[in-house]
């Protein structure tokens, strides 16, 4: 099999160092550069497509992980993660923990290797990320959370030629899809905080949070087109080639309902009342209800011949057209947990795990039209993430942006919801990166950096790719920006004058 890419981006090169003195230096100049490189690759991304692939001509696409940086540089844990400065799209509960109102977005470019027997083929593709927003007034118990994330992608180009000896010709089938579906969602999140008092030294003590609860809701829209042409060019022209194609435009509302809570586990302060250390305990999970997708279908085969490159239709031998046919996408259920060290020097460090699961297989007889296609079957899909994130001490007099840096790593095993020929497909990603804080902003807003590298193919349970199948290797290049309003600016609260 030969691949080939349907989309590229040029390649760029950035020098961490040059980036790290534009972020302290000017802020506005980094916000700009980020848009600039988004417009650059939307030019080069058709509808959602992300991460193009051929396992992506079956079903909705290739499902992708949200592209939210401070997410997939931890692994993808993100059921358990409570972090005020950033948003967390997929855990709707969240967004009550954010200190403020925040806007985030990033952009993706992903290098694909693909190696199959003899043949290889590289792809270099690029993608927007989430587009999230949440909207908090500081010290409010409740938010509200809006956005715009890829779904799924279908991008793929593949080919093979061989000689059929009853006719005595040579062959060339190739097969070729674009498109994606994205997801829209609109929600709302609310807490309720205890407090404890805490001992400080022999004869004062400290009223802290010991512990909180935050329980969130999602309304959600999925929408998007994806289309697949398949094409059989007999080299004899005494034949006439064939034309499949196939469009599916899919939408379907469905609900992500979320939870999350944290336990003080103990807490120390001196008899000044100063901070000394702590360590605490997070735990989150989701839940999205079944849904009914619906779909309009369109299928034409056609006879064609080709003649000096020009492709002429001689007849159309079947033509299927229907609007409204209903499937369903599985309910999804996630949950996870994290502890957090902290000191007074301003050293943290967070560990965590989070685990995904969704069956496919459970809806597979749902659907009026076969959506899946060729020799695929629906499988369960899953996802068992782990991540660190690890912030040096702060304190002293030589502070620079990197010990307020965050650096981040993490690993995911996956299992998407394909099977062909009765083996799944499966792989695993490792990541890193690190979240700056943008200083000429003078509020919380952070610049996020990151990579990930990683294999799919069909394999076992624990990611390996079998040998003699097709092996994806792919590295992924992630910049991210989220924004916060200027420390005076106050939005949503009342002005008070005297």
């Amino acid at each position: 099999m030969h691949y080939f890419p349907t989309y590229s981006v040029s390649s760029m090169k950035v020098n961490l160092l040059s980036m790290l003195n534009l972020i302290r230096v000017n802020t506005f100049f980094v916000t700009t550069l980020l848009v600039i490189m988004f417009l650059t690759s939307m030019t080069n991304v058709i509808a959602q497509e992300t991460e193009p692939s051929p396992w992506s001509r079956f079903g909705l696409g290739l499902t992708t992980p949200t592209l939210s940086p401070p997410q997939l540089m931890m692994g993808g844990v993100s059921s358990p993660i409570l972090d005020g400065y950033t948003i967390n799209p997929d855990q709707p509960a969240s967004a009550a923990g954010c200190i403020t109102t925040q806007f985030q977005s990033s952009i993706h470019g992903t290098r694909s290797n693909m190696t199959e027997g003899d043949s290889t083929a590289s792809i270099t593709s690029g993608s927007p990320g989430a587009i999230s927003l949440v909207i908090k007034k500081p010290g409010s118990s409740s938010a509200v959370m809006m956005g715009m994330m890829p779904y799924s992608g279908k991008g793929y180009s593949v080919s093979r030629t061989f000689t059929d000896t009853l006719i005595g010709s040579d062959i060339l089938e190739k097969y070729s899809g674009s498109g994606g579906i994205a997801k829209s969602y609109l929600g709302a999140a609310t807490s309720f905080k205890g407090k404890k008092w805490i001992s400080a030294g022999d004869n004062d003590s400290v009223l802290v949070s010991n512990r909180s609860m935050f329980l969130g809701a999602q309304v959600s829209f999925l929408f998007g087109e994806v289309t697949s042409t398949g094409r059989l060019d007999i080299e004899d022209v005494t034949y006439l080639d064939n034309r499949t194609r196939t469009s599916m435009r899919h939408r379907s509302l469905g609900a992500l309902l979320g939870v999350q809570g944290f336990q003080l586990l103990w807490a120390n302060y001196d008899d000044q009342r100063n901070f000394q250390s702590s360590a605490t305990l997070y735990a989150g999970a989701t839940y999205s209800p079944s849904s009914v997708l619906l779909t309009d279908y369109e299928k034409t085969v056609e006879t064609v011949q080709i003649l000096s490159s020009v492709e002429t239709v001689i007849d159309t031998a079947s033509y299927i057209n229907l609007i409204d046919a209903s499937g369903r996408i599985p309910s999804k259920i996630s949950a996870g947990g994290s502890i957090v060290f902290e000191k007074a020097n301003g050293r943290r460090i967070q560990l965590s795990a989070d685990y995904m699961k969704e069956d496919w297989s459970s809806v597979s007889d749902e659907f009026e039209v076969n959506i899946l296609g060729g020799d695929a079957t629906w499988a369960k899909a899953s996802r068992s993430s782990m991540g660190i994130a690890f912030k040096p001490k702060s304190n002293g007099v030589a502070k620079t942006i990197l010990s307020r840096s965050t650096y981040k790593a993490g690993f995911a095993l996956d299992a998407y919801p394909i099977a062909y020929r009765g083996t799944q497909l499966s792989g695993w990603r490792a990541s890193a990166g690190i979240t700056i804080p943008l200083e000429g902003s003078r509020s919380i807003s952070r610049f996020h950096f990151g990579v990930e590298m990683g294999q799919r193919g069909l394999g076992i349970n624990n990611g390996t790719v079998l040998e003699g199948t097709l092996k994806e290797s792919l590295f992924n290049i992630q910049l991210g920006v989220t924004l916060a309003p200027f420390f005076k600016n106050l939005w949503l609260t009342p002005k008070l004058y005297d």
